[in-house]
């Protein structure tokens, strides 16, 4: 680490490593719980088991950024190391941030299945395509270090959670009671992220994306991008880490969390889930 770190930069830091080591235990309980259950019903036990190591993937990969932050396009890292370099944190976001979308992908298929509902099932579908598309902007947004890929990227994370809480409304109604709360829970999330995204984050990118044009900035040819992607800027300054302490902090907690809370819920209900076919 950095010697010259800020001390409200390092405290932030302790609390983002408190943070990962609390979401690997609480993942590591949870997968105990769950793999000792027993269930008459195999889809239930398929569901939760692939619940489970999809959200080991988003838990571990936002851990392991919790331990080493980093900035992508500004290649700021606390530590001067090749495990703080960007490519090493863009491989691991983007392979954590597909697994989180596949859950809510699974989790949308079960409503749709249990609701009888063939257009939130085909809503389902098409959420980790939107988001593989994503981090197609946000590669291209870390290699050239032109923030109109992270306008894109966003934009695509906000549109993905509409179509979300799209399917969780269609599910609704037929769904059975003991799916309400986690429909009405979901609903009142995505509608939480989606004004976020369109409101603040969104915002933020494109003012970036403005400033760089009106400064004629120089964004990195392809071939430029990838050999610099291991260029690592170490900084403790708290005005390097201002914006980053806001969203990261609520990434890797409360993300993480909405991650862990689809392995938990819904509980298993009384009756036999309708097969693909239906």
């Amino acid at each position: 680490m950095t010697e010259a770190i800020e001390p409200i930069v390092y405290r932030w830091w302790l609390i983002m490593s408190g943070i990962g080591v609390f979401n690997i235990l609480l993942w590591s309980a949870l997968g105990y719980r769950h793999w000792r259950r027993v269930s008459d019903d195999p889809h239930w036990a398929r569901y939760w088991r692939l619940q489970w190591v999809l959200s080991g993937v988003y838990v571990l990969g936002c851990a392991s950024r919790c331990f080493v932050l980093r900035s992508d396009i500004k290649r700021f890292a606390l530590i001067d190391s090749w495990f703080a370099s960007v490519g090493v944190g863009r491989t691991i976001a983007t392979f954590a941030e597909l697994a989180f979308v596949a859950q809510w992908a699974v989790l949308l298929t079960l409503f749709a299945r249990v609701s009888h509902s063939r257009k939130a099932r085909s809503y389902a579908l098409v959420l980790v395509p939107l988001i593989l598309l994503a981090e197609v902007g946000s590669w291209y947004a870390v290699v050239t270090t032109n923030y109109a890929g992270s306008i894109f990227e966003e934009s695509l994370w906000a549109l993905t959670a509409g179509l979300m809480m799209l399917g969780l409304l269609m599910c609704r109604r037929q769904a059975p009671p003991a799916f309400q709360r986690p429909i009405i829970a979901g609903l009142t999330l995505g509608f939480g992220y989606v004004t976020y995204m369109v409101t603040v984050d969104v915002p933020s990118y494109v003012r970036a994306w403005m400033a760089d044009e009106a400064s004629g900035k120089r964004y990195l040819a392809f071939s430029e991008g990838l050999q610099d992607l291991q260029r690592v800027v170490v900084t403790g300054r708290a005005e390097d880490w201002q914006y980053a302490m806001v969203w990261m902090t609520l990434y890797f907690s409360v993300a993480v969390w909405i991650s862990l809370a689809m392995v938990y819920w819904p509980k298993e209900v009384r009756f036999a889930a309708p097969s693909a076919s239906d």
